[in-house]
C-alpha cells in the first residue's frame, strides 16, 4: 500500500494552484501505465475525469469511470486503478484541514455535496478555469465558488424531506433532459399547479427551472465534446439546444470555457 502526500497523484502534474482557503487545484495527466497497487491520499479530494477513463476499485465498490465522471475521496481512503485509458486527464480539487475547519464541515458533508453531481461538475470546471487564468482576481473567485460548493452539503437531506412530487419531477427532468418541456406540460404530468412548481422549484433545485435544464444539457455535452468527433453543431442539437450559438453561450456561462477551448484540454 502506498500513501501519497498532499497534492501528490500517480499521474504527471500539469497545473497546480494552491488557494488561500486551504484548497489545491491540481490537473494530472496519464500517458503511460502507473502503479495499479492499492494507494491512498493524505487529503480529501474530488476528481473530475476530463478525458480517458479507468476501472477504480475500493473496499466495497467498483466504479467504471469515463469522461465526465466525478468521484469523492476521503483522506486515506484506499483504492486502486486498472485498465486505464491513455491519455487520461483529471482535475483534482483537494481540501486540507484548514478548509474543513473554516467552513465548519466534515469530509462526509463534502461527499454529500457531490450528490448534486451536475452543479459540482460545473463548479469544478469554473474553479479550474480560474486556476488557469491565475490573475489577481482568481484566488477570491475560487473562494466564492468553493462557498457555493459547500452550500450543497444539505442537498441529500433536502431531497429526503421534500414532497413526493419533487422527487418525481427530479426523475422526470433527468430522464428527459434533452427535451424542452414547458412548465405547463410538467404541471399536467405531475398534476400539480404550475404556480406551486414555480414557487418551490428554487428551494429544492437551487436555481430556476430554465437554469436547471440548461445545466443538465451542458453536463451531457461535456463527455460528447471530449470523446466525440461530431461537430459543435451536431453536439448542440443532440443536447437539445436550439442552435450552436445558444449552446456556445450557455456552455461558456456554466463552465467558463468556450466549447472549442474545452475540447483542447
Amino acid at each position: 500500500m502506498q500513501q501519497l502526500e498532499k497534492e501528490s497523484y500517480l499521474g504527471n502534474t500539469r497545473n497546480k494552484l494552491i488557494n488561500n482557503q486551504g484548497v489545491s487545484i491540481i490537473e494530472t495527466e496519464y500517458k503511460q501505465k502507473v502503479s495499479e497497487n492499492w494507494h491512498s491520499h493524505q487529503n480529501a479530494h474530488i476528481t473530475l475525469f476530463l478525458k480517458g477513463g479507468t476501472i477504480e476499485k475500493r473496499k466495497n465498490e467498483i466504479h467504471s469511470v469515463t469522461s465526465g465522471s466525478i468521484l469523492f475521496y476521503h483522506s486515506d481512503e484506499l483504492h486502486l486503478n486498472q485498465n486505464t485509458l491513455f491519455p487520461s486527464r483529471n482535475i483534482n480539487i483537494e481540501f486540507d484541514e484548514a478548509f474543513i475547519k473554516n467552513f465548519e464541515i466534515t469530509e462526509e458533508t463534502l461527499k454529500n455535496a457531490t450528490a448534486n453531481a451536475t452543479k459540482t461538475k460545473l463548479l469544478i470546471l469554473k474553479i479550474y478555469q480560474e486556476s488557469l487564468l491565475k490573475d489577481s482576481f482568481s484566488d477570491d473567485s475560487i473562494s466564492m465558488l468553493l462557498s457555493s460548493y459547500a452550500e450543497n452539503k444539505n442537498y441529500l437531506e433536502q431531497f429526503s424531506k421534500c414532497p413526493s412530487w419533487v422527487k418525481l419531477l427530479y426523475d422526470l427532468l433527468n430522464d428527459c433532459w434533452f427535451e424542452n418541456i414547458s412548465l405547463k406540460d410538467l404541471s399536467k404530468t405531475l398534476n400539480i399547479n404550475p404556480i406551486s412548481i414555480s414557487k418551490h422549484f428554487p428551494r429544492y433545485f437551487g436555481c430556476t427551472y430554465g437554469e436547471y435544464m440548461r445545466r443538465l444539457k451542458v453536463d451531457r455535452s461535456i463527455s460528447l465534446i471530449q470523446k466525440s468527433s461530431d461537430s459543435l453543431t451536431d453536439i448542440s442539437l443532440a443536447c437539445g439546444f436550439s442552435d450552436q450559438s445558444h449552446f456556445i453561450r450557455t456552455f461558456k456561462q456554466e463552465t467558463g470555457f468556450l466549447p472549442k477551448n474545452f475540447k483542447k484540454l
